[in-house]
């Protein structure tokens, strides 16, 4: 419903308001140009991503303050002791904290989750909106937050140097990851330090130092981490890496680079951690059978290995072994040594063969992980699973009775949030690629290198080197020739020319055509000069 005095044209990007009930109310009018700044907009709008919040939300979140003496009272004080946290470089909130503490030759490390639960209770406004959202959606420039920025950005980020509400897992470990001691507690930290991957990684590599008690921690902790994930890998655990893709822009949206972020060992510190507080919460409730959200990953179905069997075979690369015992056959692929480029395509393809993960009302197991009894806890201010957890921790530690779940109404709950999550991961692709796009644009009739990423029967896709962006290769059009898929679907072959290209080639392309609005790249295929002016003058 439009009431303004300029209605918009066929065209025309709008932003438009949709209550749950009644009319939707048009806000404001972009215009007819595509233009950077809006893609966030349009984004959001492609994927129905509830962008504003209602008042009575908005209202519950501003009422709150930092934490004082009342809100303090009856936590565990930890403020003394040495926490800091580890994001990218670029994060909007901080959901956890470390610290470490040692107790003879065993050590107790601190695993802080912003108390979320404090700030958000059952049934509130801010609740049915989080429960609408599911979980934040970040896009390039910019995020659809699960919860308003009072919250999200300010009182439950765990920002350094300010007291923090916080549900903390209290573990005792030996030297080589052995868990002998768990807690939960109601806690007040303040976190004394904001760090970032990157200068933790220097730090643990000896090309910068922290202060010296920041620096022990941190090696005392990806020492622990290193022997958590050594334990994982002889359980079975996958070790996939599949780059992020990351893309930065200016203040008007304009992209300024993109890149894939390698994966540090300074990421696998903080994984370890939340991998352990995630195992030590559902471990507990499957013991309370309190209703908890599970995180669940069914075995691969053994069509899907064997079409990844055959298809590694075609394309020569490593391939599984004994496929009684999927973890296994896929850690041994997974370890073997390729070049970055088709190392990336190998773990890429292994992904494809997995089920996708979900939330369930119970437990069935973690076939990535290889775990049973594992929940998502630690990130509740982005994903609503983990907040619905907190308050089910909130009544273990306060002995409350948790109540007797209707297991229909928990699973809808978990079918509703792992579709938002679903929604929300296309979402965040789109908004990669759009910037991606945008990017392109500058570079048309530019050379480039790549390599195939897939096929259909008109040609091939190509991920660039440099700039990890898609394109669309029409390979006929371009060798004058006409190209059958084999029934693998990884190779093609000319039929006059006999000229092969398949998954993981090098290819050398040019940047074509780029069309932002249609998400659309065309590259054409570099062909030498020399052979150019042959097939020219064979036409002719």
């Amino acid at each position: 419903m439009w009431h303004g005095r300029v209605a918009p044209e066929d065209g025309d990007y709008c932003v438009a308001e949709v209550p749950d009930e009644g009319p939707a109310h048009l806000v404001e009018v972009l215009g007819a140009d595509d233009r950077p700044e809006w893609d966030l907009h349009a984004v959001a709008s492609q994927f129905r991503l509830r962008t504003r919040f209602p008042k009575a939300a908005d209202v519950e979140a501003q009422a709150h303050h930092a934490p004082g003496a009342a809100e303090r009272r009856g936590r565990l004080d930890l403020r003394d002791r040495l926490a800091f946290t580890i994001d990218p470089e670029d994060a909007r909130d901080h959901d956890d904290s470390l610290s470490v503490r040692r107790e003879g030759d065993r050590w107790e490390i601190g695993i802080h989750i912003a108390d979320v639960s404090h700030y958000v209770p059952a049934g509130s406004a801010l609740d049915h909106e989080a429960e609408l959202r599911g979980t934040s959606v970040y896009l390039p420039g910019g995020v659809v937050p699960m919860l308003p920025e009072r919250l999200s950005a300010d009182l439950c980020s765990l920002r350094p140097d300010c007291d923090r509400l916080a549900l903390s897992v209290l573990v005792v470990l030996d030297g080589h990851g052995g868990l002998h001691g768990i807690r939960f507690e109601e806690a007040v930290i303040r976190s004394r330090y904001r760090l970032h991957y990157g200068e933790v990684q220097e730090a643990l590599e000896g090309r910068a130092m922290l202060p010296t008690e920041l620096q022990e921690a941190v090696e005392t902790l990806m020492a622990l981490a290193r022997a958590l994930r050594a334990r994982r890998r002889t359980a079975g655990a996958l070790d996939l890496e599949v780059p992020e893709v990351k893309v930065w822009v200016d203040d008007r949206g304009r992209p300024i680079r993109i890149e894939r972020r390698e994966h540090l060992e300074s990421h696998e510190l903080i994984e370890e951690f939340m991998l352990l507080a995630n195992r030590c919460v559902g471990a507990e409730g499957a013991r309370r059978s309190s209703g908890l959200l599970y995180r669940v990953h069914d075995p691969p179905a053994a069509s899907k290995l064997g079409e990844l069997e055959r298809t590694l075979r075609a394309l020569g690369l490593p391939r599984p072994g004994d496929l009684s015992d999927p973890a296994r056959a896929l850690q041994s692929i997974l370890r073997a040594p390729l070049d970055p480029a088709r190392r990336r395509l190998l773990h890429r393809m292994v992904l494809r063969s997995l089920a996708r993960a979900r939330y369930h009302a119970r437990d069935s197991g973690h076939f990535g992980l290889a775990t049973r009894e594992y929940c998502h806890f630690t990130s509740p201010i982005r994903r609503y699973p983990d907040l619905h957890n907190h308050r089910r921790v909130r009544e273990w530690i306060r002995g409350q009775p948790t109540g007797a779940w209707d297991p229909h109404a928990l699973e809808g709950l978990a079918e509703r949030c792992s579709a938002l999550e679903q929604g929300a991961t296309e979402a965040e692709r789109e908004g990669v690629k759009v910037k991606s796009l945008r990017l392109l644009e500058g570079r048309l009739g530019e050379e480039a290198s790549g390599i195939i990423t897939g096929f259909v029967p008109q040609g091939f896709f190509v991920e660039l080197d440099d700039d990890p962006v898609e394109g669309f290769v029409r390979v006929a059009r371009d060798l004058d020739d006409q190209f059958t898929l084999d029934p693998t679907g990884v190779r093609m072959t000319g039929r006059r020319t006999r000229r092969r290209f398949a998954l993981g080639d090098p290819v050398r392309v040019i940047v074509a055509r780029v069309d932002v609005p249609a998400r659309e790249c065309d590259l054409a295929l570099w062909v030498p000069q020399r052979r150019r002016r042959r097939r020219h003058h064979g036409r002719g």
